[in-house]
């Protein structure tokens, strides 16, 4: 009875072992469609990405009638670490340096 019990545990186990790494795909290839997944491709950013023609600006003036444009308390951070396109963005929001 015991013994019975006991091998049928056991099979069980192995059973569940061998289903479950069976639904799992093996490491290498997971690793494999992670980093395809983060490789850039060069259809990713349009050519006009990195340009500012400063078409949206006008957004910000409207959105912020009310408020005076906000400045920068630290401008040399901001025009030495802060990427033109984050200007751009914050130029948007309202925030000079």
């Amino acid at each position: 009875m015991i013994r019975s019990r006991l091998i049928l545990l056991l099979a069980s186990l192995i059973g569940l072992q061998l289903a479950g790494c069976a639904m799992v795909e093996s490491p290498r290839s997971a690793m494999r469609r992670m980093t395809r997944t983060f490789t850039p491709r060069p259809t990713d950013i349009g050519e006009d990405a990195a340009e500012d023609d400063g078409q949206w600006d006008f957004v910000g003036d409207e959105g912020r009638v009310d408020y005076d444009r906000e400045r920068d308390p630290d401008p040399w951070w901001g025009k030495m670490f802060v990427s033109d396109k984050a200007r751009a963005i914050e130029r948007n929001l309202g925030v000079d340096y």
